[in-house]
């Protein structure tokens, strides 16, 4: 893949060595003869004074597309990029940084062989929620983690049913619903009791978040099954979001029907990088427990 003009992704939040990343990129990609184009959001907070553009165009106009922050712009950058085939590569400006998983000491490292093409494409299924309200279709929306359907602003337990292949599974209390990608699965699903998923797995995670019984417990369901969400009772409102993002507001007979997508997106990932290694590293899987003192 020939890299002509690069992209460069950012929030409206700052970092003390934004300016600074922007800038060396920026020299790479002149060295390369690589054009490189950045969003209005990071050219403001970045003290860019060059020629920035939006989004959509940015989207439009690169081949690769860098986003420079924690995992809340990795979501939003794939969220522009929809259904083009746009790669994504993030660079962890965050704190975990789970899908920026490129740390900044390792920047001059990934620019390079981006640069150089030494690089492969991982393809990342999102799910589509679609919420409809007796016939009407009140919102449809994709997601590279999750969707979730939550309680309104008072914590009052929502009474939700699913149902899989139009079998009623169960009728629960909780606070809500997590449906999730296997991308997703390290993020608020494992935060909740789900099973994290390796991102090649072709399934949905259906969680519940704070079930009010012992009987309702975490799903990995094949992505071909159809899954859907009642609400019987939503107390003072229920939410539905997706990746972070308000979509909708909910009431009782609402209800959400889940699919995994088949539009990809595209993160670019190094020869070198390992799932389980990053799991490892990152949550500190199968690290021994300390023991208490006495």
């Amino acid at each position: 893949m020939t890299i002509r003009r690069l992209g460069l992704f950012g929030g409206d939040r700052s970092h003390p060595q934004i300016a600074e990343t922007v800038a060396f990129i920026r020299r790479r990609c002149a060295e390369a003869e690589v054009g490189v184009a950045v969003t209005t959001e990071l050219a403001r907070v970045a003290g860019e004074d060059s020629t920035a553009v939006s989004a959509a165009e940015l989207v439009r106009g690169c081949d690769v597309i860098i986003a420079l922050g924690g995992d809340g712009t990795m979501l939003h950058a794939a969220r522009e990029i929809g259904v083009q085939r746009v790669p994504l590569l993030g660079i962890n400006l965050g704190s975990l940084g789970y899908l920026t998983d490129v740390p900044l000491t390792g920047l001059t490292e990934a620019v390079d062989r981006l640069l150089a093409g030494d690089f492969y494409l991982s393809e990342r299924y999102r799910v589509t929620g679609a919420a409809w309200r007796e016939q009407q279709l009140l919102a449809e929306s994709r997601a590279l983690n999750d969707i979730v359907v939550n309680m309104g602003p008072r914590p009052r337990a929502l009474d939700m049913e699913v149902r899989i292949d139009q079998v009623s599974l169960s009728r629960f209390l909780g606070d809500g619903l997590i449906v999730s990608t296997p991308t997703g699965s390290t993020a608020y699903n494992l935060a909740a009791g789900g099973p994290i998923c390796h991102p090649a797995v072709a399934a949905i995670l259906v969680t519940p978040i704070c079930p009010h019984s012992l009987g309702m417990r975490p799903l990995i369901v094949p992505n071909e099954r159809d899954i859907e969400l009642v609400l019987h009772d939503v107390g003072d409102g229920a939410t539905l979001t997706a990746d972070g993002q308000l979509v909708v507001a909910l009431q009782a007979g609402d209800r959400v029907v889940y699919r995994l997508g088949d539009d990809y997106v595209h993160l670019v990932k190094f020869p070198q990088g390992n799932f389980f290694g990053v799991m490892r590293r990152k949550l500190n899987y199968g690290a021994p427990r300390r023991r208490a003192r006495v």
